[in-house]
């Protein structure tokens, strides 16, 4: 009987420490993982909003990246607000580059050196891929949260008429 008792008291004290654990990491939950993506994917889609400003850019580019500067904001603050109420472990992709869409580090060292028409063209050519990325993750999405769900499929929405209309602004 007292070993029961100290094998009891072990899962207790090893449950209890796992109360404030997060509820998985982004290995074990598709949801946990697809914050951990999408996160600084969006955040890499910000950078690139801010750099718009001051180049000589056309009014539909600087129009079209406030329009996603702004949309990327909030649906940052969303997944954080979602990551945090399900206690879902978001943690930084390492290897963000190497995610689907994300800009390749020459061209973020490119693109602050061009103006004009230059800079437009490869920066919309960048975000095109960039919002591609995130409609393949977003239709990608597997795990079980509806409102991951709803927002997965927003995402695929908003960002393919984004790009249609990058894609008019290229001709």
């Amino acid at each position: 009987m007292p070993r029961a008792l100290a094998v009891l008291a072990l899962c207790l004290a090893v449950l209890a420490g796992c109360a404030d654990a997060p509820v998985a990491g982004p290995g074990a939950d598709p949801d946990a993982a697809f914050l951990s993506a999408m996160i600084p994917h969006h955040e890499q889609a910000l950078a690139l909003t801010a750099m718009v400003g001051g180049r000589g850019a056309s009014p539909g580019l600087e129009a079209i990246a406030l329009r996603i500067d702004r949309a990327q904001v909030e649906e940052v603050g969303q997944m954080q607000g979602l990551a945090r109420a399900r206690g879902l472990a978001v943690t930084a992709h390492h290897g963000a580059h190497a995610m689907s869409g994300m800009a390749e580090p020459a061209t973020l060292a490119t693109l602050p050196t061009l103006c004009g028409p230059a800079f437009e063209r490869l920066w919309l050519e960048t975000m095109i891929r960039h919002h591609e990325g995130a409609v393949a993750m977003a239709r990608g999405y597997t795990g079980t949260d509806d409102t991951l769900g709803r927002f997965a499929q927003v995402t695929v929405a908003a960002q393919s008429a984004e790009i249609d209309a990058m894609e008019r602004l290229l001709h």
